[in-house]
């Protein structure tokens, strides 16, 4: 079985009707929001804090093709849904949604290259 691609490209292009300017617009705020929803992925936090975030991030990731980090982000959703608001588990949620948060931030670039910019 073949690793699914961090980013859907094909998907983000579909997104934003293949528009390269508003392709790079879309990645530049991801990467500037990024950094204030990476703050707030902390298990200390409020549950409702961490669930926004996780909320707000999913849909952006959605977006992009990103559905590693989406899942991650619903996975943590449904922890906080099911009133988990602290513990090992939703330690391992939130860590998982940070390191897939990085792991999308580190393909971006890749992306910016395949696609000409």
């Amino acid at each position: 079985m073949a690793a699914r691609a961090i980013i859907d490209v094909d998907h983000f292009r579909h997104m934003t009707g293949n528009d390269q300017a508003l392709q790079a617009e879309i990645v530049q705020l991801f990467r500037a929001q990024a950094e204030l929803w990476a703050r707030l992925l902390i298990p200390d936090a409020p549950v409702q804090t961490w669930e926004d975030s996780c909320h707000t991030l999913k849909g952006a990731a959605r977006g992009l093709g990103l559905w590693a980090l989406a899942d991650a982000c619903e996975d943590a959703e449904e922890l906080a849904r099911a009133g988990a608001v602290s513990g090992p588990g939703v330690s391992r949620a939130l860590g998982r949604v940070r390191a897939k948060l990085a792991e999308a931030l580190d393909a971006l670039p890749e992306f910016a290259e395949a696609s000409g910019r």
